[in-house]
C-alpha cells in the first residue's frame, strides 16, 4: 500500500512539475498579448503582421505567382533569369504601396495603384513567355487570387462556415 501511494504521489509530482516547466517555457517565447493595447505586438494586432485587416496581401500574390512560374509552369532558367527582374521591381513597388493601405483615406488610390502594377508584370512576362505558358500562369494566378479572397471573407464572417473567433452572435 507504501509503495502504491508512493509511486501515485511521484506521478503527481512529476506531473505538477511537468505542467510549472511548460507553462513557463512556452509564456517565454509568446509575445506579451497585452503590450499597448496589441494582441501580439502586431500592427493592429492582426496575423502575418499585416495593418490592413480584410485587404487582399498583393505582395504574396506577386511571390506566388513567381513560385506558380518556377515549379509549376516549369519554365527553363533562361526564362526565369529574363523573369526575375520583372518581379522583383514589381514585389518591391507593391511592399512600398502596400504600407498606404493601412491609411484609409489613400486606400482606393494606393488599391488601383497597386493593381496597375501587377498588369505591368503580365505585360512584362508576355515578352518573356509563351503564350501557353503565359496562359497558364494567369490561370494559376487568379486561382490563388480567388482561394486568398475566400479565405478573407470566410475569416470575416462571410464563408459558408460562418463567423471566426468572436461567438458569432451568442449572447
Amino acid at each position: 500500500m507504501k509503495q502504491k501511494l508512493f509511486f501515485i504521489s511521484a506521478i503527481a509530482v512529476i506531473a505538477i512539475a511537468g505542467i510549472f516547466v511548460f507553462e513557463h517555457a512556452t509564456s517565454a517565447q509568446r509575445p506579451d498579448r497585452n503590450a499597448q493595447g496589441e494582441r501580439g505586438n502586431r500592427a493592429g494586432g492582426e496575423r502575418g503582421g499585416r495593418a490592413t485587416m480584410g485587404m487582399m496581401n498583393y505582395v504574396s500574390l506577386v511571390e506566388n505567382s513567381w513560385i506558380d512560374l518556377s515549379f509549376s509552369v516549369k519554365v527553363d532558367d533562361a526564362t526565369l533569369v529574363k523573369a526575375r527582374p520583372v518581379y522583383q521591381e514589381a514585389r518591391d513597388q507593391v511592399a512600398m504601396k502596400t504600407d498606404a493601405l493601412s491609411q484609409a483615406d489613400t486606400r482606393a488610390a494606393a488599391t488601383k495603384e497597386i493593381q496597375a502594377i501587377l498588369k505591368e508584370v503580365n505585360v512584362g512576362l508576355k515578352e518573356i513567355l509563351t503564350e501557353e505558358q503565359m496562359m497558364k500562369l494567369s490561370e494559376l494566378t487568379q486561382k490563388r487570387a480567388t482561394e486568398m479572397q475566400q479565405r478573407m471573407n470566410r475569416w470575416r464572417g462571410g464563408g459558408e462556415t460562418g463567423r471566426r473567433g468572436g461567438g458569432g452572435g451568442r449572447q
